[in-house]
């Protein structure tokens, strides 16, 4: 199953939330999440990528279709023992650890994958499903025309 990095950040504590941006169109359909929006791929060795805030959560991506809420408790609740840790490396970023890898050549993880994201899936809240773009702190970047 999914291993966590050797460099982890501290435990979340329940009472947070954590935000999951769809990067993809079909990560949500009619109102709903889609587990596929909780699919960790092999190539993130740290974990299941979340924002501490809803704007953390689309940092790093060029285009998003929304994102959602996940409370941390609930993702502790859950059989697979999943921990929501703060990532050590960028504030404001979180990782869900011990998720399987859903392109893993074990059959046995692809299928946990599948049943772990669809977990997550009915755990999450959908906030918006619609692009969101975080408003930039600062002044304005050209200054209205006089």
């Amino acid at each position: 199953m999914g291993t966590p990095a050797v460099s982890i950040g501290d435990l979340l504590a329940d009472d947070n939330d954590v935000y999951r941006a769809f990067a993809l169109d079909g990560h949500r359909r009619n109102g709903k999440i889609r587990a596929r929006a909780f699919y960790r791929e092999s190539q993130h060795t740290d974990g299941l990528s979340v924002g501490l805030s809803a704007t953390a959560a689309v940092a790093h991506l060029t285009t998003n279709h929304g994102y959602c809420s996940l409370r941390v408790q609930k993702v502790h609740a859950l059989p697979e023992s999943l921990q929501v840790r703060s990532d050590p490396q960028e504030a404001g970023h979180g990782l869900i650890h011990n998720v399987p890898c859903i392109d893993s050549p074990d059959d046995s993880e692809r299928k946990a994958a599948e049943l772990v994201a669809g977990k997550l899936a009915r755990c999450a809240v959908l906030v918006t499903d619609k692009p969101y773009i975080p408003v930039r702190e600062g002044p304005e970047p050209h200054p209205p025309l006089s």
